[in-house]
């Protein structure tokens, strides 16, 4: 009995359908494919759609992104380059030396994740025979399943990448310049990545610093066009270019993420950021004609801190100040292992998007509720927020020199002010804190502010 028969076979039996009608289905997928799909590929997509689990799934055909499936083998896929990240040297477990690299390729029904681990087609990326804003195909590549419930398409040494592929339908794929576009700054909303264009206002230089035994390297620019300003927080080799960038050129800042930062919101470029200094065909406006006050979120304008009750806050609030108790902590893990070159979350040693990480760094994260009388609302403390709370350094943290759990312990109860921005939990149904600066209640302001309100 050959692979399709016994596919179906084993689809019929474990979903207790017949034989027909799991061919029908298989027909109607290789349909709604276009064709692009083997009548053995659509097969293997029924049986995933219908919860029966299959191994070693060999699809020779090229697939959309978006009907990749686990275990997947011998996939072939066509994709538009919209990011990729230098390759970075490694060392197994078995003590043997290597180099891989990592890009992102997108069509019309999803983005995918590529490890590539074979040297020849690291050798084209380093040399730039494919780069980002290219259609191109991958051949003979494996599927994992990534973390977060996405997935991942290997490339070793029996895959291939192809440059420029032969018959590409360029409607299947965005458009180059719909993923490279560029968004006003004054629209940039947190947790998202963007293309921005703007003009250099301030330009603090490279700073060094070391974290977790590893040294790296910062540098903070402030960037604005006629909607408003925002930080560009640029890390280690992107920060390297920061001193060909001076006060009154023009960049453009490809893929960069959006998170909120102490003084509005920030744009970090890590390893899939693409950096172009005065890029041609691009007007913006002087940098003394853009409105911007140190200090200032990305509107422009100074940031105003705000003394609020729990009971007044509201989604969207921003640089609310509240004062409280510690009344609950969760959990009892607090240290968050993080990928030093792009900031995602390492599991099991991986990131997400940057492979095998030997020495991730140690992010300190508290989630609690604070109680000012009028309500209670959950707070989270990232990082520095945290490790005031708390009271430990970030080299103790590193060191683990601390018992993280009983400081955190000590911190039930404790009167604080925080100040932070409001959002919604979407899965809780609930607004939060989220928190960046943690100061001890002055006990005379306080006293006064009571005898004030007798």
């Amino acid at each position: 009995m050959g692979e399709l028969e016994d596919l179906i076979r084993t689809v019929s039996e474990k979903v207790a359908i017949g034989e027909d009608e799991v061919k029908k289905k298989v027909k109607e997928k290789q349909r709604e494919l276009s064709g692009l799909v083997s009548e053995t590929g659509a097969a293997y997509i029924v049986a995933n759609e219908l919860g029966v689990k299959t191994k070693n799934r060999i699809i020779e055909s090229t697939v959309r992104i978006g009907d990749i499936l686990p275990e997947m083998k011998a996939v072939s896929v066509l994709g538009r380059v919209k990011a990729i990240s230098p390759a970075r040297d490694f060392v197994s477990k078995k003590g043997i030396k290597g180099k891989v690299s990592n890009m992102e390729i997108v069509d019309n029904t999803a983005s995918i994740r590529i490890a590539i681990w074979n040297q020849s087609d690291i050798d084209k990326l380093e040399s730039g025979v494919i780069k980002e804003g290219q259609i191109i195909q991958i051949k003979n590549g494996y599927v994992r399943e990534g973390y977060r419930g996405g997935f991942e398409i290997n490339v070793g040494n029996k895959g291939k990448l192809v440059e420029n592929p032969e018959e590409v339908n360029e409607t299947e794929f965005p458009a180059e310049d719909e993923f490279t576009s560029a968004l006003e700054i004054g629209k940039i909303v947190p947790d998202s990545s963007v293309n921005v264009v703007g003009r250099v206002i301030r330009n603090f230089g490279v700073n060094e610093f070391e974290r977790d035994g590893r040294t790296g390297k910062v540098a903070n620019l402030v960037i604005g066009d006629s909607s408003g300003t925002a930080k560009l927080v640029l890390w280690n080799e992107k920060a390297e270019k920061s001193v060909e960038l001076a006060v009154g050129d023009i960049v453009r800042v490809g893929n960069g993420f959006v998170k909120q930062g102490q003084a509005g919101l920030e744009i970090q470029a890590n390893w899939g950021t693409t950096l172009v200094k005065n890029p041609e065909g691009v007007e913006v406006p002087a940098a003394d004609d853009i409105n911007y006050t140190a200090g200032s979120s990305n509107n422009g304008t100074p940031k105003e801190r705000v003394e609020a009750k729990i009971a007044d806050l509201k989604e969207g609030d921003k640089y609310r100040q509240v004062r409280g108790a510690i009344v609950n902590i969760f959990g009892d893990n607090f240290i968050h292992l993080m990928c030093p070159e792009c900031n995602k979350k390492v599991r099991e040693g991986q990131c997400d998007k940057c492979g095998i990480i030997e020495k991730p760094n140690k992010l300190l994260i508290i989630n609690g509720t604070i109680d000012d009388g009028s309500g209670t609302i959950s707070v989270t403390f990232f990082r520095e927020a945290a490790e005031k709370l708390i009271g430990v350094t970030p080299e103790e943290i590193s060191s683990s020199s601390v018992d993280i759990i009983a400081k955190v312990n000590e911190a039930l109860g404790k009167e604080v002010v925080v100040e932070g921005s409001v959002k919604r939990n979407d899965y809780m149904d609930r607004i939060e804190l989220n928190v960046y600066e943690v100061k001890p209640v002055d006990a005379v302001q306080a006293a006064e502010k009571m005898i004030g309100s007798v």
